[in-house]
């Protein structure tokens, strides 16, 4: 017990010091202005000022709709039918067909949790669509910063403002994200092999082998472009409304880093007990992490990998989240075998 202290004390000393050196490397980086950092990373300018004041929907030109989206201060709304969307629209917008009533209620729940403006176009003058669509928010839906614009997608279209054709964009299609990841093959290929080494007894002492290597591996991985870019980490940690907001810049420097120690650890044998416990409890935290944020309704990239995050839609979102809670218990399970990796030996040790 002494030494699973002194090993655990070593290792968290060696995060939090890799973190903070990597803290003095990053331009304009805030320990503990987390709110300001995050919810306030552009300029501050008039039209965010205006667009922060906005209440209930407005009208707006479109130069001013054209500015939100260089600045990236809203999400484009097509309020027009899915065939119209296809034949092309706005680059970058979603496609929420309204008439009279809004059957996605899993994109509706993702686009609340967004916080930010919506921006409603529709076919232009004649087109009252977006009108209807941005009240209909407001009213039924607790929408409250939502603006519009008349011009809609054919003057857009026609100033060469940034627009695509057929369904390219952001609108909620679940067949944009591979259902297995290059990790979820790597843990089916090692669990076969696990198996085929428990059936034959010469060679099961392979198995907690196998899992250490593995194990490391993952968060050796899954460490790596949050140690590169922990500003895009703390925007994502911060949907899971867990974590005080002023120890989120400083815990996103420090958690990617123990992760990589603990990779290290495991793959190269060292204070593997320990490695292997803190591995199991860091699951664990992340575990009932994504589940609360799960069961609260939320449809958000849980942050486990920034590589893997994507425009699909809420509901693909949500089914991602359960894939994570799956794969962080099968790498529990990897943990619990390092740890307990003496029932394994064979007779020679």
């Amino acid at each position: 017990m002494h030494n699973l202290l002194k090993q655990t004390t070593y290792i968290i000393i060696l995060s939090i010091l890799l973190g903070f050196t990597r803290y003095f490397f990053l331009d304009n980086y805030s320990l503990f202005n987390a709110d300001d950092k995050i919810s306030s990373q552009e300029v501050e300018t008039e039209l965010t000022t205006y667009l922060k004041g906005v209440k209930q929907p407005e009208l707006i030109n479109i130069s001013i709709a054209k500015s939100a989206y260089d600045e990236k201060l809203a999400v484009f709304i097509d309020a027009r039918e899915y065939a119209d969307f296809n034949d092309g629209h706005i680059k970058g917008a979603i496609n929420l067909p309204y008439e009279g009533d809004l059957d996605d209620k899993q994109l509706l729940d993702s686009l609340f949790y967004l916080d930010k403006t919506l921006v409603i176009y529709c076919s232009g003058e004649g087109c009252s669509l977006s009108e209807d669509l941005s009240y209909e928010l407001y009213e039924n839906y607790d929408f409250y910063s939502i603006v519009y614009f008349e011009e809609g997608y054919p003057k857009w279209k026609e100033l060469n403002y940034p627009f695509k054709k057929g369904n390219e964009s952001n609108a909620p299609t679940p067949l944009n994200k591979a259902l297995f990841t290059f990790i979820d093959y790597l843990v089916i290929l090692s669990i076969i092999f696990m198996i085929s080494f428990y059936f034959n007894k010469n060679y099961r002492y392979l198995i907690p082998i196998v899992s250490r290597l593995v194990l490391g591996f993952i968060f050796i991985y899954f460490s790596w472009d949050k140690i590169v870019n922990p500003e895009l980490f703390a925007k994502l940690v911060v949907n899971y409304d867990m974590i005080p907001s002023n120890l989120i810049n400083v815990g996103v420097l420090v958690l990617p880093w123990l992760e990589f120690i603990i990779g290290l650890c495991l793959i190269m044998g060292v204070f593997i007990d320990t490695a292997a416990l803190i591995s199991i409890s860091l699951l664990s935290l992340f575990i009932m992490m994504i589940l609360q944020a799960f069961l609260r309704g939320k449809s958000i990239d849980c942050g486990c990998l920034l590589s893997d995050i994507s425009d699909v839609s809420a509901q693909s979102k949500r089914l991602h989240m359960l894939q994570r809670i799956a794969e962080d218990i099968c790498f529990i399970g990897y943990g619990v075998i390092v740890k307990y990796r003496t029932i394994f030996k064979g007779k020679n040790g």
